[in-house]
């Protein structure tokens, strides 16, 4: 869509600065800023409000930004993608190849953003979502001419962990935090495309 923001212009959220900000401090102790230097670019950080804005105070540390707030880019024409098993999912991923076949399994996944945006701008496409046990899905912003959105499995909407309550275990331990929902985000445009939203069966607590 000609209106979508692109990924340099995202808002980014308190938790992007304080991440930016730990990773100036572990700059500042292995001496690669001085402290004055540190002080600036967490103002900076503090006061950044895209993406782009708080790239900009990372670009020179050694390994670049958090994964998550780099979009991922699949572009392979005419070819296969495919991210399984455990990959760090970042808050965009943009599928743009022309005839791609497209693969995204969440079920094992590492996201650490509670909402993933999954942009289709691939023509004569095929794109398969994975997703995990506790997820919610929007595809009201996606828009396939001459295509289709298809959800398989057994429910849109698998069971929420009820509560924050946890349970004592054997040995005086702690059952551990429940996994609360990420909301998945599909959006885009594109013609004669395909796209599968498979909703894997909830596991229930015990």
């Amino acid at each position: 869509m000609s209106d979508e923001l692109g990924p340099s212009e995202l808002r980014i959220s308190d938790l992007d600065r304080e991440r930016a900000c730990s990773l100036l401090a572990t700059a500042m102790e292995q001496g690669r800023i001085s402290p004055v230097e540190f002080s600036d670019r967490c103002e900076a950080s503090w006061a950044a409000r895209t993406r782009a804005e708080l790239l900009a105070v990372l670009s020179d540390l050694p390994g670049g930004p958090p994964p998550e707030l780099a979009p991922l880019v699949l572009d392979v024409a005419f070819g296969q993608v495919r991210r399984t098993g455990r990959w760090a999912v970042p808050e965009l991923v943009r599928i743009t190849g022309l005839g791609q076949r497209t693969m995204l399994d969440f079920t094992d996944a590492v996201i650490r953003r509670p909402e993933v945006i999954i942009e289709v701008a691939a023509n004569m496409s095929a794109t398969r979502v994975v997703l995990p046990a506790v997820a919610e899905v929007d595809t009201d912003g996606l828009e396939l001419v001459a295509g289709s959105v298809r959800h398989r499995g057994p429910s849109g909407r698998p069971d929420r962990p009820r509560g924050r309550l946890r349970r004592l275990l054997p040995g005086g331990g702690r059952e551990p935090d429940p996994v609360l929902p990420t909301q998945f985000v599909l959006r885009g445009r594109a013609t004669l495309a395909s796209v599968t939203v498979w909703h894997p069966r909830a596991t229930r607590r015990r």
